[in-house]
């Protein structure tokens, strides 16, 4: 049975892969490219299960919704007020470098 479950899972590779598989499976010292093929599979299935956990909080996130309306403080967000701009700046400052360049100038 396993020889023909290997046959149909190594169908599409080469005779060098399929002798390459069974040294590596001689190597870890299994009883041949078929528990070899296993042991990879139930990584992969360890490693994707590992990952659907991971993402398994952020969408528990998205998808449990409790009722707030109950809790003792309602939560609500306030407009901060606008700073307020003082006007009528720009004409000051100006004089104010204009009166510099002049003393400049006059005193040369």
């Amino acid at each position: 049975m396993s020889e023909k479950l290997t046959a149909s899972v190594t169908f599409k590779c080469t005779e060098e892969m399929k002798i390459k598989l069974e040294r590596i499976a001689r190597s870890r010292k299994l009883n041949g490219s078929s528990e070899l093929m296993r042991i990879a599979a139930m990584d992969i299935i360890f490693e994707v299960e590992e990952m659907l956990n991971c993402l398994q909080m952020p969408i528990d996130l998205t998808t449990v919704t409790e009722d707030t309306r109950n809790t003792p403080e309602p939560f609500e967000l306030e407009l901060a007020p606008n700073p307020h701009k003082t006007q009528a700046q720009k004409k000051p400052n100006c004089r104010n470098q204009l009166s510099l360049i002049c003393h400049s100038t006059a005193k040369q």
